[in-house]
């Protein structure tokens, strides 16, 4: 092969080392590109992209909570909703805005968006019985009232329960007071008489008296009675609650369905002997579980109270109570039938 020959095949040799290099060129640049443009983003918009990665935070949790409380949680017995709305702040809070249906929970940035999710639910269930429940009990022990609110709803998300699990664990573990209202909250609630009686008597009194006139001690000291009372019901001879904002007497049907007419007396009597007792008795509980209770008995038994008693039936319910002396899912019944003042 002469030289001519021999250099027609240079070009043909150079091709593949120039594509090569065309190639790391632009590998170059664009690492030069990139290595410029993080440099801008993490000098000059930081900001920007903080406030970004909130505001993406933010929605993701509003929705979440859309999504447990299916829509907004709802007011014990009113039936209004309040949805949610998170702000981040330095501090914990919840801000009220009953004409917008807003609960506005105030607390800081953290990147854990389940715990952000329980944190939120645990901070607005006392608001929800409420907005004086958290100025009155000091906010742990409205937490620990309101507690099975706020696992009704976790309840639905199962990474959302476990954070609200460590949350209580945490508080419990460092707050005995805490930890034993929790326990009473679940035991009252086993057979619903938490839901149907305690957080209705607490709203209620709580609306009844100015808070700025309430006795704090005297009021927290009976609330707790009355949670107490309903924890171990089964377990108090004559359950009965005389004190300056809670009069109530709770009378136990047994099985309706097995209750005659001629049977009915000994129920008046035994309201009539802690009328004895409690001068200014305000209002009759009757409740029922167990078997198949039916309404027209139960309205039966009501209005003959009615008449016996001059009471008057203000709200009645049946429902499925979660467990009831061990057995779950047991019908049940409420009934609540408030009594005119004394002189009245």
């Amino acid at each position: 092969m002469n030289l001519p020959e021999a250099l027609e095949y240079v070009p043909r040799f150079l091709e593949p080392i120039e594509m090569v290099l065309a190639y790391l060129s632009l590998v170059l640049i664009f690492g030069l590109l990139v290595q410029r443009i993080w440099k801008v983003w993490s000098w000059l918009p930081r900001p920007l992209a903080v406030r970004w990665r909130r505001w993406l935070s933010r929605y993701y949790v509003e929705n979440a909570l859309k999504s447990l409380t299916k829509n907004g949680m709802e007011v014990p017995l009113s039936g209004e909703r309040y949805r949610f709305k998170i702000r981040w702040a330095e501090s914990e809070g919840v801000d009220v805005l009953p004409d917008k249906g807003v609960l506005m929970v105030r607390m800081p940035y953290v990147e854990e968006l389940e715990h952000v999710i329980a944190k939120a639910l645990l901070l607005a269930s006392p608001y929800l019985v409420s907005p004086y429940l958290a100025a009155v009990f000091g906010e742990k022990l409205a937490h620990a009232l309101t507690i099975n609110i706020a696992y009704r709803h976790a309840s639905r998300d199962l990474r959302v329960l476990m954070r609200l699990d460590d949350l209580v664990n945490g508080l419990t573990a460092s707050n005995a007071e805490f930890r034993d209202v929790v326990e009473l909250v679940k035991r009252a609630e086993q057979a619903s008489y938490y839901s149907h009686i305690f957080l209705p008597e607490i709203s209620t009194a709580l609306q009844d008296f100015a808070v700025a006139e309430l006795d704090r001690e005297t009021f927290s000291r009976e609330a707790l009675e009355l949670l107490r009372l309903l924890a171990n019901l089964d377990e108090v001879n004559v359950p009965y609650l005389c004190g300056s904002y809670f009069r109530i007497v709770v009378v136990r049907a047994g099985r309706l369905e097995k209750v005659m007419l001629d049977m009915w007396e000994p129920y008046v009597g035994f309201v009539e002997g802690v009328r004895a007792k409690c001068m200014d008795l305000r209002k009759i509980y009757v409740v029922s579980a167990g078997g198949d209770i039916r309404r027209k008995v139960a309205h039966e038994l009501i209005s003959f109270m009615e008449r016996k008693t001059g009471a008057k039936l203000v709200r009645a319910e049946l429902y499925t109570a979660l467990m009831f002396r061990g057995r779950p899912k047991v019908p049940a019944y409420v009934a609540k039938l408030v009594l005119a003042p004394s002189g009245g």
